[in-house]
């Protein structure tokens, strides 16, 4: 009777205890995936990208809104008289960077999807902007640094 009573007892405390190791393991697991900040191998972000150029998108000194290549040449200026579309972009990414500290201005990354979708990462915020929402007319400057 005595060994009936031990073997239900263990199998009783064991189920418990096997359910709340596994929890207690999920959850380290997940947080030390999110603490060191690590993507699964099996999703790339790079799989639908056609083309990438790296430009600088900067309010000049005389408020002028300057689209510059890698390098630093200029290659579309617009007067603060012409703000347009990539003013905006240029002072909402500049806000971006000031709300985390990073008050230098540098490159990011305009990119052409295999659905001709453009967007602009930023790999100092780790933000992507999906241009296509924002219509052909607005967006057609980025397009036309890819010729």
């Amino acid at each position: 009777m005595k060994n009936i009573l031990k073997k239900k007892l263990s199998l009783n405390l064991s189920l418990p205890l096997f359910i709340v190791s596994l929890l207690f393991l999920l959850v380290v697991f997940v947080a030390v995936f999110r603490t060191l900040d690590l993507q699964p191998y099996s999703i790339s972000k790079q799989t639908n990208i056609k083309a990438e150029k790296q430009i600088a998108l900067k309010i000049g000194e005389n408020d002028e809104t300057l689209i510059l290549d890698e390098v630093g040449n200029v290659l579309i200026s617009y007067t603060k008289e012409q703000e347009n579309f990539v003013s905006t972009v240029t002072k909402v990414l500049a806000r971006d960077r000031k709300k985390i500290g990073i008050l230098e201005n540098s490159n990011v990354v305009l990119r052409l999807s295999q659905n001709n979708r453009l967007s602009i990462f930023d790999p100092k915020t780790k933000r992507e902007i999906d241009l296509a929402s924002f219509g052909a007319d607005n967006i057609q400057v980025f397009f036309d640094l890819f010729n």
